[in-house]
């Protein structure tokens, strides 16, 4: 897994309502946003690529609870879609990304 990703804790995610990450070179990366509903407990995660948030194209979401097993699932869940992205693009070496 990622190091960005196994640093995400329910507690980590006290820090920020928003908080957004990146893997990879401008223009050119793999990109994920997570906002911290705490009302509902949820967390409302976002992966992307190449832009913005507001004007990307290729926005896929989940929703996951804000606790222990959510926080995995999340986990799992970008980790996923991070091995999706370098697939679709072409990368085999995640390394190259970084």
């Amino acid at each position: 897994m990622e190091p960005c990703f196994e640093r995400i804790t329910p507690h980590w995610l006290n820090r920020s309502h928003v908080y957004t990450g990146s893997i990879g070179p401008a223009f050119t990366s793999f990109n994920y946003r997570l906002e911290m509903d705490e009302e509902s407990r949820t967390i409302h995660a976002a992966v992307y690529s190449k832009l913005c948030y507001e004007k990307a194209e290729d926005v896929e979401k989940n929703l996951f609870n804000w606790d222990e097993p959510g926080v995995e699932e999340l986990k799992n869940w970008l980790q996923s879609r991070y091995e999706a992205y370098k697939e679709r693009e072409g990368e085999t070496d995640a390394r190259k990304l970084k």
